[in-house]
């Protein structure tokens, strides 16, 4: 039974793979995400390297960070972002969660330092 579900796996990924992002349910892009995990393992041991959370979406990093929609829009439009873009399918983008959280903070500190500076 298990060389029949393995035999089955690889042609229900080949089909997934064929199909349009936009098309596919959230299950099937799950799916095909999982596949791309296991089949491109990071080098080295996974035992060793750091846990990475990636948010599809504005929409996801948002509510992870506790910001508005249109915040993420302004500050990835200046770029602050782009180190935090893991890859984007059409319109989705993928972020590295905590890459972001750190970039944001940072900007946002230096948004402070910025106005102490121009108020003194």
């Amino acid at each position: 039974m298990n060389t029949k579900q393995s035999q089955e796996a690889p042609q229900e990924i080949s089909s997934l793979m064929q199909k349009p992002v936009c098309m596919m349910s959230g299950e099937e892009l799950c799916k095909l995400a999982q596949y791309a995990q296991q089949s491109n393992p990071i080098h080295g041991s996974s035992a060793t390297a750091p846990q990475t959370t990636n948010v599809i979406g504005v929409k996801a990093l948002a509510v992870y960070l506790g910001c508005s929609e249109s915040t993420i829009y302004s500050i990835k439009k200046q770029g602050i972002l782009d180190k935090a873009i893991v890859a984007q399918i059409g319109r989705k983008i993928i972020f590295n969660a905590p890459l972001a959280r750190e970039l944001a903070n940072a900007y946002q500190q230096e948004q402070r330092d910025l106005r102490r500076e121009s108020g003194e």
